[in-house]
């Protein structure tokens, strides 16, 4: 009779709770363990990341545990040793952390599973709602660092997730009068849109717009503040237009 296995979450030495998966941001996991290359001490605790808060700090300890890089009284692990000390070999330690954490989410091979497949392969994990989502993209960051082969709509998923989604626009003022907005162009649909526009202020001097983004890709920040500055833009050469068109008729 064939048998399935399910991964339980490890525990969590410092409340007896079962340990969820890891859900912090990868950022602040890879930085949290740079702060380490100085000396791993003999048991890790949250004083090592007094510059973080304390919920993070109990994020990174949870993680720690999760991957199996600090044992069950917080002491660490030969593969917190080797992922610190032989930097040139992270993304093959990474792998290993991650076929140890997370064997039934590996076993099932991610060349051959979806987005959704991958959220419910979750569900024995400890986690649920944005905590799960927060789990999986941590979960996503870490295999693509380990050079993890995965389904393109996987790696879409990852592309697609930052700090806060997207980046913002970037939008600079030169001396000269000239206004330059930046979009984000490498996005999800690989489409880049660009075109620029100028008007010529009355005082003289030139305001020019470049835009160059990916429409399908826009949050709504970004698009709020591109459609609020092309408006602004139309609204002055109507009016520079109108103001022409009534001093050539007095003419």
């Amino acid at each position: 009779m064939a048998t399935t296995s399910n991964q339980m979450p490890q525990q969590d030495s410092e409340n007896g709770k079962a340990n969820s998966a890891a859900y912090l941001p990868f950022r602040t996991f890879t930085s949290s363990v740079d702060a380490l290359e100085h000396g791993i001490p003999k048991q890790i605790d949250r004083t090592i990341w007094r510059n973080q808060a304390g919920a993070v700090q109990g994020q990174i300890l949870m993680a720690l545990r999760f991957l199996g890089l600090v044992d069950a009284t917080d002491r660490p692990t030969q593969l917190l040793h080797d992922y610190v000390e032989q930097k040139e070999q992270r993304k093959q330690t990474m792998a290993k952390v991650l076929n140890g954490a997370y064997p039934d989410v590996i076993r099932h091979d991610l060349t051959k599973m979806t987005p959704k497949m991958l959220d419910d392969s979750f569900d024995t994990l400890g986690v649920s709602g944005d905590t799960k989502r927060k789990a999986v993209t941590f979960f996503l960051k870490a295999a693509k660092f380990a050079e993890i082969p995965m389904h393109p709509l996987l790696a879409a998923q990852v592309r697609n997730t930052g700090p806060r989604g997207r980046r913002k626009a970037d939008r600079k003022i030169t001396d000269d009068g000239h206004t330059t907005v930046n979009m984000p162009a490498n996005t999800a649909s690989g489409v880049q849109a660009s075109n620029t526009r100028s008007v010529i202020l009355k005082s003289g001097g030139t305001v020019t717009m470049t835009l160059a983004y990916d429409p399908f890709s826009l949050s709504l920040g970004d698009r709020n503040f591109v459609f609020e500055l092309i408006d602004k833009l139309q609204q002055y050469s109507a009016v520079v237009s109108a103001d022409e068109e009534s001093e050539e008729d007095e003419e």
